[in-house]
């Protein structure tokens, strides 16, 4: 059985949406119950919640297979210990989904990777780039609401990745043999800088969507109530991308699914009517 957590973020849902298409025996581990058991029907539901150790081993229970997602602000200790509870229960293989580039610093996420390779379970790492899908939740009411994309991200340029992509890729490591003990980078398949996001979004919704740099100053202030450290790793994830260090182009999608990743066109299309909200009728 695999055992998908985080399943309401934008990665496991999708997971969660491939897994249950394939018939695969599934059980999702969520920390809010309700909203799972309305977006997932029919399927096996337990409370998942990294802080309480028994809600934890009650989800693991016959489970041999965790996809393993956290909250983006979750410090390094209580993944730390899943992974332990997870090999302490016979679990075999871990997916764990970390972050392009986390190999080259120390963070949080690092420190899990290091914690799963050293765990003696079958491991995959999944180091997606920035989400196509942050432009339909993070900034979708700007968009929406002022016609506009606030980043500090200058004029630089991602190879930005769809989550179903992600979750793909995520699925064939859950799922298949071949891809133990391997960390892969994920990307979309061509580099954009925001101008082309915000011309991508423009065309398929009838109204012009501007990008608007913005100052690590202005992020910080805008993430004001966050926790420290999470403020931080985003300030850092921003200067790599005015680095350049997303630029890079991987075929892992194509490699691993045998398709070609998704288009921030294709995504436009699909998401559009995250866009057409009320102020735009």
């Amino acid at each position: 059985m695999i055992l998908v957590t985080t399943p309401n973020g934008k990665v496991g849902s999708a997971v969660v949406k491939q897994l249950v298409a394939q018939g695969a025996p599934l059980r999702v581990g969520a920390h809010t119950v309700a909203k799972a058991q309305a977006a997932f029907p029919g399927v096996d539901v337990a409370r998942f919640d990294f802080a309480d150790e028994d809600s934890v081993q009650a989800a693991l229970a016959g489970v041999d297979t965790l996809y393993l997602a956290s909250p983006g602000d979750m410090l390094a200790e209580p993944i730390k210990r899943v992974v332990d509870l997870a090999r302490s229960h016979g679990v075999e293989r871990i997916v764990r989904l970390s972050a392009l580039g986390v190999e080259q610093g120390e963070s949080p996420l690092r420190e899990v990777e290091r914690h799963i390779e050293g765990s003696g379970l079958v491991w995959t790492l999944l180091r997606p780039n920035f989400f196509m899908q942050n432009y339909s939740t993070i900034n979708a009411a700007s968009i929406r609401d002022e016609g506009a994309i606030y980043e500090p991200a200058e004029d630089a340029k991602t190879s930005f990745v769809d989550a179903r992509d992600i979750a793909a890729v995520a699925v064939k490591a859950l799922t298949e043999d071949g891809h133990a003990g391997k960390a892969y980078a994920i990307t979309g398949g061509r580099v954009y800088d925001r101008q082309e996001v915000a011309a991508a979004i423009s065309e398929v919704i009838g109204k012009e969507v501007r990008y608007v740099p913005t100052t690590d100053e202005q992020l910080r202030a805008a993430m004001v109530g966050a926790a420290p450290h999470f403020i931080d790793l985003m300030s850092t994830l921003y200067q790599g991308v005015r680095a350049g260090w997303t630029a890079t182009v991987t075929d892992t999608v194509e490699r691993v699914t045998g398709r070609a990743p998704y288009t921030i066109e294709q995504f436009a299309r699909d998401y559009s009517a995250v866009w057409l909200g009320a102020t735009n009728t």
